[in-house]
């Protein structure tokens, strides 16, 4: 009951951490390309607190929505390719690690059971690449209009992505090599983790 107190209460931090992480970064991109596209010129100190409160009020429960979306994928995932492993020590630690997963930048990669391991990273390699083209632009659509529903979100992101379908599949294209797992591996072994970290950080913010 302690570990598993332990465990949650990580867990929820983690969760906080993320959903505050992403609506501040959101929020603050939303209001540079704003200014941007109006001529306006705003401090640094303005648009990050204008960026903050926008994203904190609106985008909360949509990166929520797309977070449990995610989490549920991963979890759907881990049980087809993993859940017929009777060891239930390795099966704990395999849950442990992918309900960490929407967070880490870490493979799920599982020894001695190689063969489930590659299945399962290159299927959730491919759902997360398609929920990530579907919810692409969908943060701006719940900026735009805090009143839509999160169907409505989807919906109307969907209509604007197929409005410029190439260069969306292109710019996610460019994304998915810059900000994975082969570049961040390159980066490690020539640089160090904490430089790959850092490196694809900034990449993900500027393909925001």
């Amino acid at each position: 009951m302690f570990v598993a107190g332990i465990l949650s209460a990580s867990y929820g931090y983690v969760i906080l951490g993320f959903l505050v992480t992403y609506s501040l970064v959101l929020g603050t991109v939303f209001v540079l390309v704003l200014n941007d596209l109006l001529g306006r010129y705003k401090s640094l100190t303005s648009t990050l607190w204008d960026g903050s409160n926008l994203g904190l009020t609106r985008l909360t429960g949509f990166i929520l929505m797309r977070w449990a979306v995610r989490d549920a994928l991963t979890q759907l995932l881990g049980i087809c390719f993993f859940g017929e492993i009777d060891d239930h020590y390795l099966f704990f630690k395999i849950f442990v690690r992918l309900k960490l997963m929407p967070f880490s930048i870490m493979a799920s990669w599982v020894r001695g059971y190689e063969k489930e391991s590659a299945g399962f990273l290159v299927s959730w390699f491919l759902f997360d690449t398609l929920l990530a083209f579907l919810f692409a632009v969908d943060a701006w659509v719940a900026i735009v209009d805090s009143r839509k529903s999160g169907r409505e979100v989807v919906k109307e992101g969907c209509h604007l992505l197929s409005t410029m379908l190439n260069p969306a599949i292109n710019i996610k294209c460019l994304e998915g090599i810059v900000c994975g797992s082969l570049t961040r591996w390159i980066l490690s072994s020539c640089f160090g983790r904490l430089f790959a970290s850092a490196f694809q950080s900034v990449m993900e913010v500027y393909f925001i």
